[in-house]
Formats: C-alpha cells, structure tokens, sequence
C-alpha cells in the first residue's frame, strides 16, 4: 500500500500540472515571504523617521533651553555688576561716613547726642 501511494505521489510531482503546483506553491512561499520583509523594512522605516524625529525635537529643545540659559546668564552678570557697583558706593559711603563721625571709643554717648535722640 505504501508503494502505491509512493507512486501515485510520485507520478503526480513528475506530470507537468503537478510541477504546475509545485511551481506555484513555491512561488507563493515566496511571495509571503517577501511582503513579510516588505512589510518589516516599512515598519523599520517608520520607526526610524519616527525617532529621529523626536530626537530632532529633543535637539531643538536643548537648544531653546540653551538660549534661555544664556539670556538668563547674562542678565544674571549685569545684575551682579550693578550689585557690586552699589556695595562698592556703600562701602565707600560707609568709609566716609566714619571717617567724618566721631565715635567715642569708650562707647559711652555724650550728653548731646542723647538730648538729640529723646527729642525724636
């Protein structure tokens, strides 16, 4: 029974419809599994142009972020020059205004000084 079907099987795969049908079944295997491939290389594709958009994105955020900073910066310098332009005018204010003061260097206040303070 074997042999039989052996060759029954045998007889079909030599005739022409059955090289027919083989030449077909591997043309379709093929053409499955190139719109598998097909179908993969689109996706990679999408998903490429996808992060590097989103990467580019990133990019253009770093860089706003970087301008900011440098604004922010600079105008963070021009307030520390005009902080230290007015310590400086204190500190020479303050110099001045002790050497034009006399203290008295026992800490004690005098009479006049202290008739000055009650009267405000």
């Amino acid at each position: 029974m074997v042999s039989v079907a052996m060759g029954v099987g045998w007889r079909i795969l030599s005739s022409r419809a059955g090289l027919a049908v083989i030449a077909c079944a591997l043309l379709w295997g093929w053409h499955v599994h190139d719109r598998r491939q097909a179908v993969s290389a689109a996706r990679e594709g999408c998903v490429r142009d996808f992060e590097l958009t989103a990467v580019q994105a990133e990019l253009e955020a770093v860089r706003r972020r970087m301008v900011a900073a440098n604004e922010a910066s600079q105008a963070l310098r021009e307030k520390l020059q005009v902080a230290e332009g007015e310590a400086l005018r204190f500190a020479a204010e303050l110099e001045a205004y002790q050497r034009e003061t006399q203290v008295n260097s026992e800490g004690v206040v005098d009479s006049g000084l202290l008739r000055r303070l009650r009267a405000n």
